[in-house]
């Protein structure tokens, strides 16, 4: 029975080890073509504590096989950094002096009208307003976005918020219903712009356009980008299948199906988007911030791709695994601000508010000394 046990945690740790190298490969290899290395992303987290388990495990039983943990460990060096953010907690600071710039980033899911807790925006909206007032932001970057006018709507909120500063807005909807209802991404500004524009993906990606405004910001021009990558587009039936899945109840074979169709498109759809933005970055001639819902995980294509030489907002002062996205797995930090090495980061929030299927996150940026 020794032997047999011995044996059955040594395959077992082979096995986990191979899996996770195969994760630690995702920086590197176009997430379309291999998609199904791509979603080990969603559990990098998992596969590191089960590893480490192994190590620690063969450690005190005095085996040498806690070598082949390690090894596997050390060749995550890439991604082991963006896992977690290792900064002590702090409160954030609404008070900032004129030299910072406040950005906030959120998927208002259509002004929580997505939401599957929420009352829907007729209820919210007014709560979400009052939340966006009070962070003082200088840039606002929205996506789901909706702007919506007539009789039986809400007047636009882009007038409402030039009342309180933030005269300067390029919303591109991307997504209409009709005449009255617009949906997609904006950048809204206490400075002013200097230039806009935006740029469409694949005809047949469910994606938000990727935008851009340079602003004027202490006499210094800034480039900032927001986007909404490819969503999976898990409906009900889906994620009532996942919670099944998590419950460790049977799935049904034609539910299972769709999750991984679903899946499998997405990384597709995501790794031509992600290359896009890598390249829009790189051609500014101005420092650059990149704010928006990914709809993916730090160890993913995606996030690499995207964050090149970037700071990762919430890696420089957050704390722990981030989470954005308040459903499925703590591990989902899927919305972002990264800034160009020009700045420093000065402070990060995350505001775990009920109103959106998404938390709202914010930094403090400053230039460096020059």
């Amino acid at each position: 029975m020794i032997k047999f046990l011995s044996k059955l945690l040594k395959t077992t740790n082979i096995f986990l080890v191979v899996i996770y190298l195969l994760a630690c490969l995702i920086p590197f290899l176009p997430a379309g073509r291999f998609w199904w290395i791509a979603v080990m992303g969603l559990v990098f987290p998992l596969l590191f504590f089960m590893v480490a388990g192994f190590l620690i495990g063969w450690i005190i039983a005095r085996s040498r096989w806690y070598l082949l943990s390690l090894v596997a460990l050390l060749l995550s060096w890439k991604q082991l950094p963006v896992m977690a953010g290792l900064n002590m907690p702090t409160s954030f600071a609404i008070a900032k002096s004129d030299k910072t710039l406040r950005v906030l980033t959120w998927n208002i899911s259509s002004w929580g009208e997505t939401n599957k807790n929420s009352d829907g925006r007729y209820t919210v909206r007014p709560r979400m307003i009052d939340l966006i007032y009070d962070q003082k932001a200088d840039v606002l970057c929205f996506q789901e976005f909706i702007d919506t006018k007539g009789v039986h709507f809400h007047d636009s909120i882009i007038p409402l918020l030039a009342e309180e500063g933030y005269r300067y807005s390029y919303y591109v909807p991307t997504i209409m219903h009709g005449k009255t209802l617009k949906m997609g991404v904006a950048i809204i500004s206490k400075y002013p712009f200097v230039d806009t524009a935006h740029f469409r993906y694949g005809e047949n990606d469910f994606a938000e356009h990727l935008i851009y405004a340079d602003i004027l910001f202490n006499q210094q021009k800034i480039r900032v980008f927001t986007t909404h990558l490819q969503s999976v587009r898990f409906d009900e039936q889906e994620y009532a299948a996942l919670r099944k899945i998590k419950q460790t109840d049977e799935a049904g074979l034609e539910d299972s199906k769709t999750i991984v169709r679903k899946l499998r498109d997405a990384y597709k759809y995501r790794g031509a988007e992600a290359d896009l933005v890598k390249q829009k970055i790189a051609e500014s001639p101005y420092p650059v911030i990149i704010c928006g819902d990914f709809n993916d995980v730090p160890n993913s294509y995606t996030y690499f791709t995207i964050k090149g030489d970037l700071q990762d907002a919430f890696l420089k002062k957050g704390m722990g695994l981030g989470r954005t996205f308040q459903y499925l797995s703590p591990t989902l930090r899927i919305d972002y601000i990264l800034a160009d090495k020009a700045f420093r980061i000065k402070q990060y929030s995350r505001l775990k508010v009920p109103y959106s299927d998404h938390y709202p996150v914010l930094t403090d940026l400053e230039f460096k000394d020059r």
